[in-house]
């Protein structure tokens, strides 16, 4: 309709799932408890490399999940949202369930990492974390807040 009128309207995430990955995330995220926001932080008008990819990807998972919602952001105009998120970065994305585990994955979930990105989905609808009880029972004794950064190259 925007176009139709001259204005320039918001292009349509890029598909970027193959069919088997789009059934591997339906079959996977099949018994999703609840439902689980991916809230995505991207372009801001300026150069990112990745935030098309990375909007086309959610857009896949979500159309392949019911359960799985995405809300697009920008970093600039959502800052107040993007420091509560604690998101400073784009592409950036929170993985929010029926409580925010302050789980944050920065850049393009592809490649060997778009497994654990779904499995990460799936953990937070089920509230399992994956973990043994006493690991569980171990990380509840931290009497501070820990920080964990997993880094990753394509290289």
């Amino acid at each position: 309709l925007l176009a139709s009128c001259g204005k320039p309207g918001p292009a349509p995430a890029v598909s970027m799932l193959a069919e088997k990955d789009k059934k591997y995330v339906a079959s996977t995220l099949a018994d999703m408890k609840s439902d689980v926001r991916l809230v995505l932080f991207s372009r801001d008008g300026g150069e990112c490399r990745y935030c098309d990819e990375a909007e086309g990807l959610l857009a896949d998972v979500a159309a392949a999940a019911p359960r799985v919602k995405v809300e697009t952001l920008s970093l600039q105009k959502d800052a107040a949202r993007a420091q509560e998120l604690g998101i400073d970065k784009v592409p950036g994305i929170a993985i929010l369930g029926k409580k925010d585990y302050n789980l944050r994955y920065f850049g393009l979930p592809s490649g060997y990492d778009f497994i654990p990105f779904v499995e990460t989905i799936r953990a937070v609808a089920n509230e399992d974390p994956g973990i043994s009880a006493e690991s569980v029972a171990m990380l509840q004794k931290l009497k501070k807040p820990v920080q964990l950064s997993v880094f990753v190259t394509q290289h």
